[in-house]
């Protein structure tokens, strides 16, 4: 059966904010990642351009998002080459009609050239026609001019981790926005100054008496305002985050989430808000404990939705609403009789 490349930005967007053992569960086979050469270079002798995974973390160029092209070996055995009937088919000038195979024997992945013209080379030796070499993950391939990483499904994760990383997202109080709308007037000016869209973690009022009928599930406020002010930012109400430079927003307890909330029945990964190629928004529970809620209706473990501007979420027992900028206008001005 065929398998098909995808591009890193496409692996990432649909899995990025995935917890690792979750992701593990859907790929735990391996990943070969093509590696676009420079423009104009001229590989030979087996070179193949250095690449590995520490690259990202020292701050060095990456593969290109837009141009490296991922493949998932869902199975146990793939002919590689040119030729329609190849399970993996790559159609470059210097691959042959049937370049090679990945087999795999049991936990051992090995690869066999089978007669190309312009030779399979592993670390940067050439195989022999037909000689077949078992790989280990991080081996460097390349097959005539193409080349390649074989990596595990944890080295997947953590690349597609590494490309997608944003920073944290610093909240700002109602407040703050409130006196800037003002001072702009007219929300043209306002709509050209802030893109959008936000997510306004709701300061509570007081303790909700029937949370402990109602369980930890449903309820969405249990925190006093002044516990939200001492574990978002002691200077927020409301705590307004600004997602118009970010796609993929993670929230939880863990520093290395984008909206850091460090609050009641938060997981280290709850939650995360994803940016489509069109545009629009979903919400995705990452397995949160105490759930993940989109106008009180629970999401599926791993699950996701569409939001929309206005959108009520209960992450947890912490209410959030997400706003469009000429929304989240109307709400910064009229907030006291919203509420």
């Amino acid at each position: 059966m065929a398998v098909h490349w995808q591009s890193l930005a496409t692996l990432a967007k649909d899995n990025a904010a995935l917890p690792k053992e979750v992701f593990a569960e859907r790929h735990g086979g391996p990943f070969l990642l093509e590696l676009e050469p420079e423009e104009g270079e001229d590989l030979d002798g087996g070179s193949t351009r250095a690449f590995d995974l520490s690259a990202v973390q020292n701050g060095e160029p990456p593969p290109s998002l837009q141009k490296s092209q991922i493949i998932y070996l869902d199975g146990q055995g793939f002919a590689i080459g040119r030729e329609a009937t190849c399970e993996i088919q790559i159609n470059r000038d210097t691959i042959s009609e049937l370049h090679c195979r990945f087999d795999c024997f049991g936990s051992i992945w090995a690869i066999k050239d089978e007669g190309s013209t312009n030779g399979t080379w592993v670390n940067g030796r050439q195989l022999k026609s037909n000689e077949q070499s078992p790989l280990k993950f991080g081996t460097k391939i390349r097959l005539g001019q193409s080349q390649f990483l074989f990596l595990s499904s944890d080295s997947a994760f953590e690349l597609i981790q590494d490309l997608s990383r944003e920073p944290r997202i610093r909240p700002r109080s109602l407040g703050k926005y409130r006196s800037e709308f003002k001072e702009l007037g007219e929300a043209s000016a306002v709509e050209a100054k802030f893109r959008g869209p936000f997510l306004v973690i709701q300061a509570p009022k007081g303790r909700d008496p029937s949370a402990s009928a109602k369980g930890v599930d449903n309820n969405t406020i249990t925190l006093s305002e002044e516990d939200l002010k001492k574990s978002v930012n002691k200077n927020v109400t409301d705590a307004i985050f600004d997602l118009s430079n970010h796609n993929l927003v993670r929230i939880g307890r863990a520093t290395v989430t984008q909206i850091h909330l460090p609050l009641g029945a938060i997981s280290n990964l709850h939650a995360a808000l994803v940016r489509g190629e069109d545009g629009t928004w979903t919400l995705q529970d990452l397995g949160a404990k105490n759930g993940t809620h989109l106008w009180g209706e629970r999401i599926p473990p791993q699950g996701c939705k569409v939001i929309e501007s206005g959108s009520e979420l209960t992450l947890g027992n912490i209410k959030a609403i997400f706003f469009f900028t000429e929304d989240l206008l109307t709400y910064a001005l009229h907030r006291d009789t919203l509420v």
